[in-house]
């Protein structure tokens, strides 16, 4: 691999680092002020909701601009809404709704930083490195996942009490945030057409290939939701609560996945892609599947090695297979596509998330849960049939 791919693994594992060690504690610290898995389900849609917007915003920019640019402006708001959770306290303590500003606040940022950041992972690895560099992407994000919840706790450990320590992480995540910047600023990476897309067209239904594209990548998004907030919550209650049996299970959870990605990076390629993509939607499916309907100790541990296999063996294939077919429409202004294929994930993970708030509403406790989930939970087996029927036909 040559040195912007090396560069980009690095800005992508930064991030995931910064990331988790800031989400080691905002997820669950808002969610004992709201007390409620429909309340985050909530705030979750609105951040992702808001992603489509600013990938457009992201898009104009990069007409003129470098990447770098939305990528400081992404991670200067991400910045703001954390700086609202640790300054605001009693704020929310008096009113839970004051977390959907934070919602806002780090739909705004991630918006323009995932942009970026996929338009990026689709301009700069050349074709033969795709599967090689998914594979290093996802090693190098489990590394950090891995020392993130060690290093919070460190932190915690030696900053006297919690708050204390959750400024001092603070520091560190800008730390990390501004050594993004200044790595993405020596990438010079900068789109390879100034003219003009059109998000419209992209998003159009008429071209049967890319319709699989969108198709797949929102029926993707749905699973997806899970992921962003409810699985660790529903960890969190399984495991009864204790933080430091979460955090031990999330540092082992990411060794298994660090493992699964070392094992894509020298098996996968074109000839067995389908093999891991079967086997990894096995266990995408069962992950949350087993959370849902047992919810104990058993659930949670089944469910963290469940999901590190299936996040490489479902996840990576997956990936390839969008950067592949993105890349047939490499003749125009790409972020047109890249936007157009966010915006379809965005609208399932909103979907996801509005599913299980819809539930709450309609059929109430206890087994919206356990509908809804298990509605998001199948959709792996829809992206699989997706993309094994697809016709590879050429871009028109």
């Amino acid at each position: 691999m040559n040195s912007k791919e090396i560069k980009l693994i690095l800005i992508n594992a930064l991030f995931n680092f910064a990331n988790a060690l800031s989400t080691v504690f905002v997820n669950v610290y808002l969610y004992e002020y709201t007390s409620s898995l429909v309340a985050m389900s909530i705030y979750t849609a609105i951040r992702i909701g808001l992603f489509p917007f600013f990938f457009t915003i992201g898009g104009k920019m990069t007409r003129k601009v470098p990447f770098s640019l939305p990528i400081s402006c992404g991670l200067s708001f991400i910045v703001l809404s954390l700086l609202f959770v640790l300054t605001q306290e009693e704020l929310m303590a008096a009113n839970s709704m004051y977390v959907y500003i934070v919602a806002i606040l780090t739909g705004m940022g991630e918006g323009l930083y995932w942009y970026s950041i996929n338009s990026c992972n689709q301009i700069v690895p050349r074709p033969e490195d795709r599967a090689p560099y998914l594979s290093y992407v996802g090693i190098f994000n489990n590394c950090t996942s891995l020392l993130a919840p060690i290093i919070a706790g460190v932190i915690i450990a030696l900053s006297g009490d919690d708050t204390a320590g959750y400024f001092n992480i603070f520091k560190l995540v800008i730390g990390v945030y501004v050594l993004i910047t200044l790595i993405t600023v020596t990438l010079k990476i900068e789109n390879r057409s100034s003219e003009p897309f059109h998000l419209w067209r992209c998003l159009s239904l008429k071209d049967r290939f890319w319709n699989k594209v969108l198709f797949s990548t929102f029926v993707y998004g749905i699973r997806d939701s899970l992921t962003l907030t409810l699985t660790g919550l529903m960890v969190y209650d399984a495991t009864g609560g204790d933080g430091g049996t979460y955090s031990n299970l999330l540092a082992v959870f990411s060794v298994a996945a660090i493992i699964c990605f070392r094992l894509m990076a020298k098996k996968m390629n074109n000839n067995n892609l389908f093999r891991f993509f079967y086997v990894g939607t096995f266990f995408i499916v069962t992950s949350t599947l087993v959370l849902v309907y047992i919810n104990n100790l058993f659930a949670a541990v089944y469910f963290g090695f469940a999901n590190a296999i299936g996040t490489a063996f479902y996840g990576n294939p997956y990936s390839y297979l969008m950067l592949e077919m993105t890349g047939k429409y490499s003749h125009e202004n790409i972020s047109g596509r890249v936007i157009a294929k966010e915006t379809a994930m965005s609208l399932g993970r909103c979907f996801g998330m509005l599913l299980i708030v819809a539930m709450y509403y309609l059929i109430k406790e206890p087994y919206y849960l356990t509908i809804s989930v298990t509605f998001c939970s199948l959709c792996p087996l829809g992206v699989l049939w997706i993309l094994k029927h697809r016709d590879d036909i050429p871009a028109k």
